[in-house]
């Protein structure tokens, strides 16, 4: 009897969507805890992470979580909240933030990447580094390689494609792209950049996920819809 009336307490998909918006980006098994289902929902400008789950800690969870992407997405925290953090500026870069809620779930919870944003080749042994620099009115980003490879220069070439199909970017030049509002976002370079520089693998890779994905929408009742 208790545990039917906890059930009908909890709120319904069209409830939770008109409180936090379109369902984003979907996890279908948090690896670090209890392979609960976790989203990201965007209402505005306005991001909250959320699960249905029940298990004993979830929100300790969520919260660390929230954090992360805070931490990676250089967002803002929303006060009072355990669960929301807000875009501070500029547009809703909708692709890197999913690769943020991704990276946020499925890696060492107790790590966060730092330093030099590089990364290795997986082609070759080169190491592509990026850094950036305001130029006029935007902000530059501009990719090398070091090591030894044969024409490292359609390398480079290559990971900025991957910029543009991850996250949006427009090219440049052979080496340097800019994100589409033209402002700094090292964070998301530093979180692309891994899946930029082989942009085939991440797509059988992405595959993968959106059908897991699909189907824990089609289960638990997330949805964007």
């Amino acid at each position: 009897m208790t545990q039917t009336a906890q059930k009908t307490k909890r709120p319904s998909v069209k409830e939770t969507i008109k409180r936090l918006g379109g369902c984003i980006e979907l996890i279908s098994m948090d690896p670090h805890f209890n392979d609960i289902s976790v989203g990201l929902f965007l209402k505005d400008r306005t991001l909250t992470v959320w699960s249905y789950s029940q298990v004993p800690g979830t929100d300790g969870r969520i919260e660390k979580i929230r954090d992360r992407i805070v931490a990676l997405g250089n967002l803002e925290v929303v006060e009072g909240t355990t669960d929301q953090a807000r875009v501070p500026a500029g547009d809703i870069l909708m692709q890197p933030m999913k690769f943020m809620f991704r990276e946020a779930v499925d890696k060492d919870p107790d790590s966060l990447p730092s330093g030099p944003i590089e990364a290795p080749d997986n082609k070759s042994t080169l190491t592509f580094s990026v850094e950036g620099e305001q130029q006029d009115d935007a902000y530059v980003y501009t990719v090398t390689a070091h090591g030894e490879a044969q024409r490292p220069e359609s390398r480079v070439r290559a990971t900025v494609g991957g910029f543009m199909r991850y996250g949006g970017c427009e090219r440049l030049s052979p080496s340097t792209f800019r994100f589409p509002d033209g402002q700094r976002h090292d964070g998301f370079v530093r979180l692309l950049l891994p899946y930029a520089r082989n942009v085939s693998a991440v797509e059988r890779m992405l595959e993968t996920e959106d059908m897991e994905g699909q189907m824990t929408t089609q289960t638990l009742g997330f949805s964007s819809t």
